[in-house]
């Protein structure tokens, strides 16, 4: 296991999709910061805080993610290197863990890579948190969380199909699919009991129609807690979450962030002793 780590940090440094997605998360956040600092006003009056652009960049690790692991993780099965490690008295389980281990330690350096600068940037133009340190901690913290259990299914993902190019369009479709989900149930969640049409009067003029029923709103109820839940397991809609600064419980989604994880390796793993390399 120390040798694969060790041969994977050497792969890993010369991984240029992984200073790639560095330097577009990072490139992203000073983006938001200074956008926010000069919508202030004239000579960098301060209107805007750091909470509302500083979490953005959370959006982009799971394509991050799903990037690194495929360009990492996905040659190794064309260029024989998994069976050559076979061969060589390596365990599956090690291989397994070992790709698990990089794909991680990757997306966390990506977060990073945004975090650092965005605060270095952030702190002296837009001042402090105004939620708090200790709120936005959590947060971080969070999202650090999530980029790992992003990083536990596209490590899954790219183990288990032997085609680079099926396992990147998988990786690909499965983060979009993500998004596409925690969107979906944003919007279920948030949308208003009535929706407001409007109409024409009789000398032309734009008037309020009666409200209509809309047939997306969930009252409270057990199809509302189901859609909850789901908003806040599913990685997806904790990524909007964290976009949107509205994750009331940051340590209830780790906790989800540590099952999903758990869940998937065992699965990977079970999956991957059971492969046929040949």
């Amino acid at each position: 296991m120390r040798s694969l780590l060790s041969a994977g940090l050497v792969r890993l440094w010369r991984c240029k999709a992984l200073w790639i997605s560095c330097a577009a998360t990072a490139g992203y956040e000073i983006f938001s910061v200074l956008s926010r600092w000069l919508r202030g006003g004239k000579g960098g009056q301060v209107v805007y805080n750091l909470d509302g652009g500083f979490f953005q960049f959370s959006g982009m690790i799971v394509l991050v993610s799903a990037l690194i692991c495929a360009f990492l993780i996905g040659p190794e099965h064309g260029d024989g290197t998994v069976r050559n490690k076979l061969v060589t008295g390596h365990s599956r389980r090690d291989i397994y863990l070992s790709n698990l281990v990089l794909s991680a330690l990757a997306s966390l350096t990506s977060c990073l890579a945004a975090i650092l600068p965005g605060l270095a940037l952030g702190l002296p133009l837009l001042g402090g948190f105004e939620m708090g340190a200790a709120r936005a901690c959590r947060m971080l913290l969070g999202i650090c969380a999530l980029s790992v259990a992003y990083a536990g299914i596209f490590t899954a993902v790219t183990v288990l199909i032997s085609n680079r190019a099926v396992s990147l369009t998988s990786a690909v479709i499965l983060a979009l699919g993500l998004l596409a989900a925690g969107a979906y149930l944003n919007g279920r969640l948030t949308a208003p009991p009535t929706l407001q049409g409007y109409e024409l009067s009789v000398n032309g003029q734009l008037m309020a129609a009666v409200p209509t029923p809309n047939p997306d709103y969930l009252p409270e109820g057990p199809a509302r807690s189901v859609f909850q839940f789901l908003y806040d397991f599913l990685p997806g809609g904790q990524t909007g979450q964290y976009i949107t600064v509205s994750a009331p419980r940051p340590e209830l989604l780790m906790a989800y962030d540590a099952l999903i994880f758990a869940a998937v390796t065992a699965a990977g793993l079970v999956m991957f002793r059971r492969k046929d390399l040949k």
